[in-house]
């Protein structure tokens, strides 16, 4: 007598397939933890350097789009770069009256409490208008005392707060005012022009001219005419020069963002090889639901769900232990610049949505060829 073929089972709906998937995990609760602590660290890391890459993207290029700096062309060795009167008064001659003003900037580099840090120095009255810092607390540092201010990114990173006193130099300054800045000004110490120049033992030394151009004029016309006044010098528009002073630091969040591709690569292959592994472990059960009536595309989408919620549980505890890393360290010094590493919400839902993608795309690929055998073959496994 010929036993009747057993009819095809409808495809189960969602909710179906994430119960019997849930089942699956708490059969065996040991290999589910094991398998969730393996991925973990991926998607932990996955959080980690995705923060630090956009962190660092964003360095070096925000700055005053209306200034135009001259400089000599070693920008990464500032004792070299030594502008005096001769060069502002050709770029003052070259800029015209498309420039609002030009006028002398000194930046050198300093150590202090194992922290490289800038110290800038201008004309006070200029700082907000053509530096673009504005006064959070405190006061603006007197250029007849001893006296300096620094960028609310410094305060972060060293805990310095208004009265201390920190040696720069060789000279004891004291902190008056807590600033905000931008761009690679974002930390920063910031003396008087005058009181640089005392400092140094250098009066009309600078490192840079400050071309303020003024509302409405070419830009490039003005850059153009320096660069005409001044062979031989570097002339950009701010935001470029700092993009050239930071551009090895933000390689360093290209690197970061290539690890984080790597990361997803990585999360793709743990969750394939669990599928497999599963798979291996238990095609009698495969086969039985394949007897039954389970198509292999619902078999398929099945331990899809499986590993999507293995994925799932991994992201949370990964993103369990990156959050704590982050917060912990708010900030840190990479070559003069102070890093404020911050996980964006966009930047944990594009982490979740991939993951859980490269997750689904490891469990099919790990099962397409295992749901090619026959039934039998899986019960015989």
């Amino acid at each position: 007598m010929r036993s009747r073929p057993v009819p095809r089972q409808p495809a189960p709906s969602l909710g179906v397939r994430v119960r019997l998937a849930l089942g699956d995990l708490r059969a065996e609760p040991v290999r589910t933890v094991l398998s969730v602590l393996v991925l973990a660290p991926l998607a932990a890391s996955w959080f980690l350097l995705a923060t630090i890459a956009g962190s660092l993207d964003t360095l070096g290029k925000v700055g005053e789009a209306r200034n135009v700096v001259v400089t000599e062309n070693d920008v990464f060795d500032l004792s070299n770069i030594a502008l005096g009167d001769a060069e502002l008064q050709l770029a003052t001659a070259a800029a015209g009256a498309d420039a609002e003003s030009v006028t002398p900037a000194v930046l050198r580099l300093v150590k202090l409490d194992n922290r490289v840090l800038q110290l800038r120095a201008a004309e006070v009255p200029l700082w907000s208008t053509v530096h673009g810092l504005r006064l959070l607390a405190g006061r603006l540092p007197d250029e007849a005392a001893d006296e300096m201010a620094i960028t609310q990114a410094v305060q972060t990173a060293t805990g310095w707060q208004l009265g201390d006193q920190q040696r720069v130099f060789g000279t004891s300054f004291t902190i008056t005012g807590v600033l905000q800045g931008s761009g690679s000004k974002v930390a920063s110490l910031w003396l008087p022009l005058a009181r640089a120049e005392a400092l140094f033992e250098r009066p009309g030394e600078y490192q840079f001219a400050m071309v303020r151009v003024a509302a409405g004029a070419d830009g490039d016309a003005v850059r153009a005419r320096l660069r005409a006044a001044l062979p031989g010098y570097l002339v950009l528009d701010e935001s470029a020069i700092q993009a050239e002073a930071t551009r090895g630091v933000r390689s360093l969040g290209e690197l970061a963002l290539l690890f984080t591709s790597l990361g997803i690569v990585g999360l793709a292959v743990g969750s394939g090889n669990a599928t497999a592994l599963a798979l291996a472990e238990r095609g009698r059960s495969v086969g039985l639901l394949r007897v039954m009536g389970f198509t292999p595309a619902a078999v398929r989408g099945l331990l899809a769900v499986r590993a999507l919620l293995l994925a799932a549980a991994s992201l949370a505890v990964g993103l369990a232990i990156a959050w704590p890393l982050i917060a912990a360290r708010p900030s840190f010094v990479l070559r003069s610049f102070i890093i404020e590493p911050r996980l964006q919400p966009l930047t944990a839902v594009l982490g979740c949505v991939l993951s859980l993608a490269s997750a689904w795309a490891g469990a099919m690929i790990a099962t397409r060829r295992a749901l090619r055998r026959p039934a039998a073959s899986l019960l015989g496994a």
